[in-house]
């Protein structure tokens, strides 16, 4: 057997695995049913659940995709195993096609718009099954500039393994109710939460910017994705390292983001520039008010407050 298909063998192999690994975690949530309940799970679930979800946003997205700022090297392999505890891929893998939803958002070309491909197949299709998402060109800037760091390249292709070694330690240390509080459950329901930013956040919620996709901000997922979910903001200036403009857009990412700043542990943090907030005021101002605002779209009074508040 060639070498070149010796490898495209092995990538059929470790995919397919991963799919069958994926949908498993999925189904075993609903073991939540079947094991005892105890309030301390609901720590455990959202201890799992945000702290991998902001190992995705910090540093999937925020650092590899955007360059939004800059930590040091064992700050990015720990942030990034934890990300890819998530069972969501790789980090390059994720980075780099979010760079081309950017590029082609909501056009073809963008690996997962609901409105080129549909909904299911934007929210996980294109992740589970579609080859053509199998491999990134060379020319990604995110296989470009990071490929080269060895640690960051084994996590990319052994994506696989965090996920199954935290799984593992949760059981040896809790039996079945911490690896299904600690593991599957919030494996689940952060596949989710991410997905819907690709569905959702193309769908449904609020425009403060008139981009040239259908991004729209949306709180509640902006509560589960760890502040993902100012989508909007994001498209208008993706260089940003916060997604939520204004103080009272939660995004847990970007208080970790400062607060890493903070000890000097993250450098060269971007931030949103006065003219984007000029032109969200100016924005605004065009607008009709609604006397009854959609729960979806955002909290009522901090929409009130937009145009006279100050960014924070």
């Amino acid at each position: 057997m060639s070498p070149a298909r010796c490898e495209r063998s092995d990538l059929t192999f470790k995919k397919n695995l991963a799919v069958i690994i994926f949908w498993t975690v999925q189904a075993s949530a609903l073991l939540v049913f079947a094991v005892p309940f105890h309030l301390a799970y609901l720590g455990l679930w959202a201890v799992s659940h945000f702290l991998r979800g902001i190992g995705l946003t910090l540093a999937f997205h925020r650092y590899f995709a955007h360059r939004s700022f800059q930590m040091n090297r064992p700050a990015r392999f720990i942030w990034s195993l934890i990300g890819t505890a998530a069972m969501q891929k790789g980090p390059l893998w994720w980075a780099g096609h979010h760079v081309n939803h950017h590029r082609f958002a909501d056009r073809d070309g963008d690996p997962h718009s609901p409105m080129v491909s549909g909904v299911y197949y934007a929210h996980i299709g294109w992740f589970l099954s579609d080859a053509r998402h199998d491999r990134l060109e060379k020319t990604n800037p995110v296989i470009r500039d990071f490929s080269k760091a060895p640690e960051i390249a084994w996590l990319d292709r052994n994506y696989v393994v965090p996920p199954l070694v935290l799984a593992a330690i949760l059981y040896l240390v809790g039996g079945l109710p911490i690896l299904i509080w600690g593991f599957c459950l919030p494996t689940m329901t952060l596949a989710h939460a991410t997905f819907a930013i690709n569905t959702v956040n193309h769908m449904f919620g609020s425009r403060r910017f008139e981009t040239r996709d259908e991004s729209r901000n949306n709180v509640l997922t902006a509560l589960f994705a760890a502040g993902e979910g100012w989508h909007n903001n994001h498209h208008r200036y993706q260089r940003a390292a916060r997604n939520g403009f204004y103080w009272w857009e939660f995004d847990l990412t970007w208080y970790v983001i400062r607060a890493m700043a903070a000890v000097g542990v993250a450098w060269d943090v971007q931030r949103v520039p006065k003219r984007i907030y000029d032109e969200a005021r100016a924005t605004r101002a065009m607008r009709p008010r609604h006397k009854v605002p959609s729960i979806i779209d955002a909290i009522p009074l901090p929409l009130e407050l937009a145009e006279d508040a100050e960014p924070v």
